[in-house]
């Protein structure tokens, strides 16, 4: 009986096959999908931030797309039948028919990831792009291991009145920037932190709020009640009570044998400091304007004026390589000297963050990141580490005011992918 004994083979071949196929799915599924969806939302995340600063150096709109989830779904369909066929056969001259069984297994997988993105543009993320550092963030970043020149160079806008480019905060304007003094102060500073002479840290300083009270008159409930609103009551060396707020502040410290250094000596004329201090507070806002036309007084507080999410992105806009024709077409304003020479925005961006950019049709080598803009290539040199630096440092900081800001009121678009 030939069919009986073609039921074999098809069970082994049906399984086989199954296996095979099955081998993707499970915790197999899990390792062959992860790693991919990681690298390609992090590539289209990274080239929409670079998009994002070459169109501002372009004067045009940006917007922000946020990946919120990928939910990949995997199907796995197996079809096995026998077919019965028949044959003619013929054995000493007497031709005869014989059934057998064809074996028909199909084995079917699909994969339909599904897509969701949000469309970070309502008033709340708008509002936190354009909200100014705080001290809180200034402390973030202060206590993070990145270069202080980086830090000091990207999120402020000034120190004590000495001006880190300020019309590149925005839109580019026809008029040279100031911003070569601002970099010797950060050029000293980083000399000084590279040295381990200089630092940035977290103190605490309380703030006695009123007039002190006696003991009878702080009540439990009080104590609640402060404690809801973010103060404290504390006892005073005469048994008095006071009501105080407790604020973190950031100062910058100097080390006693690094006080009579040249570099030291120099930071503090440049910033109009008080010299031979080890300590001087760090203050987020602007000092307040002299009422005379003296020279102000020195200071043992460092004022620092922070930027904005977006002034940010628009200072670094500026590193951005703009083609010549561009320029001369005036689809880019051009910055133009004193002189009529035009102003070389490389000169501000020099040594943080620097996009170049070529005309070709396929990808530039040796790219980082690279996206095409008005039929050119811009993109990161990956041997950049400076830019490649700056760059990682401004993903993750774009990313927590996208998405602190984000409520769950935008509208939320899913991409089913295939079928």
């Amino acid at each position: 009986m030939p069919g009986l004994f073609a039921q074999p083979r098809f069970h082994v071949v049906a399984i086989a096959m199954l296996l095979a196929s099955g081998c993707a799915f499970g915790p197999r599924a899990l390792e062959c999908s992860h790693r991919p969806y990681n690298e390609a939302v992090k590539q289209v995340t990274e080239e929409e931030l670079l998009l994002n600063l070459v169109r501002l150096r372009y004067n045009d709109d940006f917007i922000h797309l946020d990946m919120s989830s990928v939910a990949a779904q995997y199907e796995l369909d197996v079809a096995a039948e026998a077919r019965p066929f028949f044959g003619f056969a013929s054995s000493s001259g007497i031709g005869f028919f014989r059934s057998m069984v064809l074996p028909d297994v199909g084995v079917t997988t699909v994969n339909r990831p599904i897509l969701t993105m949000v469309p970070l543009n309502d008033p709340a993320t708008v509002r936190q792009l354009f909200q100014s550092g705080t001290s809180e963030d200034i402390l973030l970043l202060a206590e993070t291991s990145w270069p202080i020149a980086t830090i000091c160079r990207l999120y402020t806008e000034s120190l004590n009145g000495v001006p880190n480019a300020p019309s590149a905060s925005g839109p580019t304007r026809a008029f040279v920037p100031q911003f070569r003094e601002f970099q010797r102060v950060v050029w000293l500073l980083q000399i000084l932190q590279d040295r381990a002479e200089l630092s940035l840290v977290r103190a605490e300083r309380l703030t006695e709020i009123g007039s002190p009270l006696p003991a009878a008159g702080v009540t439990a409930q009080s104590q609640v009640e402060a404690a809801k609103n973010g103060y404290e009551y504390r006892e005073r060396p005469d048994k008095t009570w006071v009501l105080v707020k407790r604020d973190r502040q950031l100062a910058l410290v100097i080390k006693s044998e690094a006080v009579g250094s040249a570099e030291v000596q120099e930071l503090c004329q440049l910033l109009n400091l008080r010299p031979g201090l080890l300590r001087y507070n760090v203050v987020v806002g602007r000092a307040e304007e002299a009422s005379s036309c003296a020279a102000p007084p020195l200071s043992d507080t460092i004022y620092l004026l922070p930027r904005s999410t977006v002034q940010a992105m628009f200072y670094l806009s500026h590193g951005v390589v703009v083609p010549p024709e561009h320029l001369a077409c005036g689809l880019v304003r051009a910055t133009v000297e004193p002189d009529g020479q035009v102003f070389d925005w490389q000169e501000v961006t020099q040594g943080l963050f620097t996009v170049r950019s070529v005309k070709q049709h396929c990808r530039p080598e040796h790219a980082h990141v690279a996206v095409q803009y008005h039929g050119w290539w811009f993109y990161i040199d990956d041997r950049d580490q400076d830019s490649k630096m700056t760059f990682t440092l401004m993903m993750p900081l774009t990313r927590v005011d996208l998405i602190g800001a984000r409520k769950g009121a935008s509208p939320v678009l899913t991409l089913p992918v295939g079928k």
